[in-house]
């Protein structure tokens, strides 16, 4: 289904502060322990940016009031610099009470015995029933649950509807990978524009992710190991070998310096009809297309897995050395759950993980951001499986599937051969 959307009232895009940042009457970074002593005193952190950080302590300032005697710091960063610290706070044993946490970080710290695990509070002091099916899987380590998904972003085609009103072409209403193919190339014009963007060399893999668990595969076995064949990644680079040896997309190097910003995209500048995206995008993207924007789900398989989707989870956890384990237990249920809480952050972070709350911010939302939760609430119906956590290293890997791709983009390597070294890489980056 598409969202079709003209130029609209200026949507603020969240832009991450470039380090470390604090405000009056709130903790930075620099100096102090790590949890709570056990006096109703807790410390929160997450990454972003100052708005985002206004909005999360307002939030907060409510729970305060709702639980009366509790008091709270807070502290935040850009996504690498709080990553960094997560680690050095980890290694000292002074982890925030509550702090936001990757899917790619989950396994290490619960691994390590630096997160608490949630099970005694999941379903009694912590809500999930207006979670997804697979909502507290996304948290699962052996058999704990060291994290919950507050928010969720997914991935999403972008395509730009003059194109498609000038080529007469409509978007396909089941959508199959070779479909898309088909549609891209009819809207190519030798030399000039490109039926669709390059997925397949940027910094994040997601849409590869999708492709691998409609095979049947997933991304990394339960054991944390690769848990794709060769085949599936060497029919991955053949699509897009073929679709860039006839012109459909864009060669590498134009491809790569148009990822640099949103603003130089290959769809926003006018030079592609097709964009991959996270969906989560679509309001800033939408906002920068002269002309309306469509946003339709992933395409599929012809005889692919029916339960293939998955949405990188935004991940919140609690210090396994927290003195007040009840009390934050009552926090994380507060950002899953609290009507309020949710109409002060709205969808700062992506679309919340509770249907309710997602029904409940729609009315609310500027037409972009309701479209990009309303897509996220309708693929939500359909069957998903758990995703397994990704294991350390698994960020490595994704940097080598990157690596790969471009090797055969630029030619340094035949599609055999580069994904015969992505396999024996990548095994020996799991087992480092």
């Amino acid at each position: 289904m598409a969202h079709v959307l003209n130029r609209r009232d200026l949507l603020k895009a969240v832009v991450f502060s470039a380090g470390l940042l604090g405000a009056a009457g709130c903790a930075g970074f620099g100096g102090g322990g790590g949890g709570s002593q056990g006096s109703g005193s807790l410390k929160v952190a997450w990454w972003g940016d100052a708005d985002r950080a206004a909005l999360y302590r307002k939030a907060l300032k409510l729970f305060t009031t709702d639980n009366s005697g509790t008091t709270v710091t807070s502290e935040f960063a850009d996504l690498d610099p709080y990553l960094k610290r997560l680690a050095t706070q980890a290694a000292a044993g002074e982890l925030p009470d509550v702090m936001w946490m990757r899917d790619t970080h989950v396994g290490r710290y619960a691994s390590s015995r630096a997160l608490l695990d949630l099970n005694k509070y999941v379903g009694d002091t912590i809500d999930v029933g207006a979670l997804g099916d697979a909502a507290v899987a996304d948290g699962k380590v052996g058999g704990g649950v060291y994290a919950l998904p507050t928010h969720y972003v997914g991935q999403a085609v972008f395509v730009a509807g003059a194109e498609l009103q000038k080529a007469g072409a409509t978007y396909p209403t089941e959508a199959t990978w070779d479909a898309v193919a088909e549609l891209a190339r009819g809207l190519t014009r030798k030399g000039s524009f490109w039926g669709c963007t390059d997925p397949t060399l940027g910094d994040t893999q997601r849409h590869f992710e999708a492709y691998v668990r409609q095979s049947g595969a997933e991304l990394f076995d339960t054991s944390g190991q690769v848990g794709f064949g060769a085949d599936v990644l060497g029919d991955w680079l053949d699509y897009w070998a073929k679709l860039r040896a006839d012109g459909t997309i864009p060669p590498p190097d134009v491809e790569i310096e148009a990822d640099a910003s949103s603003e130089q995209n290959l769809l926003v500048t006018g030079k592609a009809a097709i964009l991959w995206e996270s969906s989560n995008h679509y309001p800033q993207v939408s906002e920068l297309l002269k002309g309306p924007l469509e946003m339709y789900s992933m395409p599929t398989l012809a005889d692919g897995s029916k339960d293939w989707w998955f949405f990188p989870p935004i991940l919140i956890s609690v210090s396994a050395k927290t003195k007040e384990p009840e009390l934050t237990a009552k926090m994380l249920n507060f950002f899953l759950n609290d009507e309020k809480a949710a109409d002060i952050t709205k969808v700062n972070q992506g679309a919340p993980s509770s249907e309710k709350i997602r029904e409940l911010l729609v009315p609310d939302l500027s037409e972009p951001e309701a479209a990009f939760v309303e897509q996220i609430s309708r693929e939500m119906k359909n069957p998903q499986r758990p995703n397994p956590v990704r294991p350390e290293g698994s960020e490595q890997v994704n940097d080598a599937i990157r690596r790969t791709s471009q090797d055969v983009a630029y030619g340094r390597k035949k599609i055999p051969a580069a994904v015969s070294g992505f396999m024996s890489e990548a095994k020996r980056l799991l087992s480092s």
